[in-house]
């Protein structure tokens, strides 16, 4: 494990600061999905925000699946609303 860590060592000083964050990361996303499956603990709002902060500083598309787990969209979800509903939105 120690010449893993070495070898590593070695690889990251010889990385750029763009390369570096990529590998910060990368390590992060290996990080919450191994806490996802020993914990089941959900990702914190304030996880989210973080992930999201990054990857709006090196100009990338938020990743997708972060509120993995977090809701379930109903069966019905694309059924059309009841009238009542709609006549809340639409003035008469």
């Amino acid at each position: 494990m120690t010449n893993i860590r070495e070898e590593l060592a070695r690889k990251l000083d010889k990385l750029s600061p763009e390369q570096l964050n990529s590998v910060r990361q990368f390590v992060e996303f290996l990080e919450y999905q191994q806490q996802s499956v020993t914990t089941e603990t959900p990702i914190t709002n304030e996880d989210i925000d973080r992930i999201v902060e990054s990857y709006r500083q090196q100009n990338k598309s938020r990743p997708i699946g972060l509120a993995k787990g977090e809701f379930v969209v109903p069966d019905d979800f694309n059924d059309p609303l009841p009238d009542e509903i709609l006549d809340l939105f639409e003035p008469k």
